[in-house]
C-alpha cells in the first residue's frame, strides 16, 4: 500500500465506513432491514461479540406489556391476599403495597444502568438442566388444578400431555405468531389495566365500607405467630414478592428496538405501573371486604391461596 492510500484508509470517513461493516457483520442475513433495530443496537452486539439472530420487533410500549403479563402483579395479589391478612392484617396490606414499591425502586434503578450498559443478560440455568427444567411447566400445571379441584387425581399420562401441550402453545407463538407477538402483548396491556377496573369498581358499588382506623392502623396476628411485629414481618415479604422480576425484559433486549434507550425506563416504569395497579387493588379490598376474620373463616379463605374478589362481593 503507498503512502497516500495508508492516509486515505486512516480518515475518519474510512474508519466509519469499516465501523459500519463490523455492525452489519454482526446481523443474521436472514433478518429483514426494519428488523435489525437502530445503530446502537447494531454497536452493543459488536461490543458483546454476539450476532444478532432474532427480530427487533418490540418497542417501548409493547415491551411494557410484555413485562405487565409475565408478572401479572395485582391478578397474583387476589391468589396471595389471604396471607398478609393472617400475618399483620389489613394494616400490613396497606403499608405492604407503599413500603415494597420504595425498597424496590433502589434494586430496579441498578439493574436499570447495568441494563444500559450491557444489554442481554446471560442465561442462568445450566446448559444440561434447561430440558429437565421445562417439564416442571407441566408439574405446575397439575399443581394448580390439585389446589382448586380437591378431587383431581394427578397421573402421570396428564403430565406428557401437559407438557406436548405446551411445547404446541410455545412453538406456535414462536413461528407463526412471532411476528404478532409485540401487537398481541399491547393488546393484553390494554385488557391488564381494564380488567384492575371490572373488579374494584363493583367492590366500591357494592361492598360495605370499612373503618380507616382500623383498616389501617389495628396491625394483628391472626396467624398465630405470638407478637403482632413479628407476624406483620411475615407478611410484608408477599407484598415484595408480587414486584419481583420485572428486569425480565432485559433478557427480550435483542428482540427490542433501541434496546439501550428503552429497556433501563422499562424495567421502572413497569415496576411503579403495576404497583400502582396494585395498591388501587389493596385499597379496595382494605376499605370494602368487610371483616376480615369472616373472610378468612370461609372454606376459600384461611389456609388457601385462593381469593377470588366474588368472595368479599358475597361477604
Amino acid at each position: 500500500m503507498s503512502k497516500n492510500e495508508l492516509s486515505i484508509a486512516e480518515t475518519p470517513e474510512a474508519e466509519a465506513i469499516a465501523g459500519y461493516h463490523k455492525d452489519e457483520a454482526a446481523i443474521s442475513a436472514s433478518i429483514p432491514e426494519k428488523y435489525r433495530g437502530t445503530a446502537e443496537d447494531r454497536h452493543d452486539m459488536r461490543v458483546l461479540g454476539k450476532t444478532q439472530v432474532l427480530r427487533r420487533n418490540f418497542k417501548g410500549i409493547t415491551i411494557l406489556g410484555f413485562a405487565s403479563m409475565v408478572m401479572v402483579a395485582w391478578e397474583a395479589l387476589l391468589v396471595v391476599v389471604p396471607y398478609p391478612l393472617l400475618d399483620g392484617g389489613s394494616p400490613c396490606l396497606f403499608w405492604g403495597l407503599i413500603i415494597a414499591p420504595i425498597g424496590l425502586t433502589f434494586v430496579y434503578m441498578s439493574l436499570a444502568e447495568l441494563a444500559s450498559i450491557i444489554i442481554g443478560f446471560p442465561s442462568w440455568p445450566p446448559q444440561n438442566t434447561k430440558n429437565r427444567l421445562a417439564i416442571l411447566s407441566a408439574t405446575v400445571v397439575q399443581g394448580l388444578i390439585a389446589l382448586n379441584n380437591s378431587n383431581y387425581v394427578p397421573k402421570n399420562w396428564h403430565g406428557t400431555l401437559l407438557v406436548v401441550a405446551i411445547i404446541l402453545f410455545s412453538v406456535i407463538f414462536n413461528t407463526v405468531l412471532a411476528v404478532r407477538l409485540p401487537l398481541i402483548e399491547g393488546i393484553l396491556l390494554v385488557l391488564h389495566v381494564a380488567g384492575l377496573f371490572a373488579i374494584v369498581i363493583p367492590l366500591w358499588v357494592m361492598g360495605p365500607r370499612g373503618n380507616a382506623h382500623k383498616g389501617l392502623l389495628e396491625f394483628t396476628d391472626d396467624g398465630g405467630w405470638g407478637s403482632t411485629g413479628l407476624s406483620t414481618m411475615i407478611g410484608l415479604p408477599v407484598m415484595m414478592a408480587m414486584l419481583y422480576g420485572y428486569d425480565c425484559t432485559v433478557h427480550m433486549a435483542e428482540e427490542v428496538q433501541d434496546a439501550s434507550r428503552i429497556i433501563p425506563p422499562t424495567i421502572l416504569l413497569g415496576m411503579w405501573g403495576n404497583a400502582l395497579l396494585m395498591f388501587v387493588l389493596g385499597v379496595t379490598f382494605v376499605f370494602t371486604m368487610g371483616d376480615a376474620e369472616t373472610v378468612l373463616s370461609t372454606p376459600i379463605g384461611r389456609g388457601s391461596n385462593c381469593f377470588p374478589p366474588n368472595l368479599v362481593i358475597r361477604t
